[in-house]
Formats: structure tokens, C-alpha cells, sequence
């Protein structure tokens, strides 16, 4: 366990490939794209089985 030193720390962190900007950039957008499309499913969702239930009378119970 030679990483389990500040030494052995210092050198994993050197291996690490960051993302650039424009890479960052892309991910975080596709990441916003996706959360918005699942809310967007779960809202309507939401409301189709709302009004389905009421149709159905049972809403409320």
C-alpha cells in the first residue's frame, strides 16, 4: 500500500486526466439535458395518473 502516504497520494493526483473545458462543458450539458427530460417525464407522469385516478373516482381515498 505504497499509495497510503502523502508521497503515494501526490503521485496518484499527478496521474489523473482532468477533463478540458470544452469536454467539461459537453458533459455538463448533457448531464442538465437529462435531469430536465426526467423531470419533465415524472411531472407529466404525475398528472396522467392524477387524472386518470379521478376519472376512476378514486382520487381522494
Amino acid at each position: 500500500m505504497s499509495w497510503f502516504s502523502i508521497a503515494g497520494i501526490k503521485e496518484e493526483i499527478r496521474k489523473i486526466t482532468w477533463p478540458n473545458r470544452k469536454d467539461m462543458t459537453r458533459n455538463t450539458t448533457i448531464v442538465i439535458g437529462f435531469i430536465l427530460f426526467f423531470v419533465a417525464y415524472f411531472i407529466l407522469t404525475e398528472f396522467v395518473l392524477v387524472w386518470a385516478l379521478q376519472q376512476l373516482g378514486l382520487a381522494g381515498l
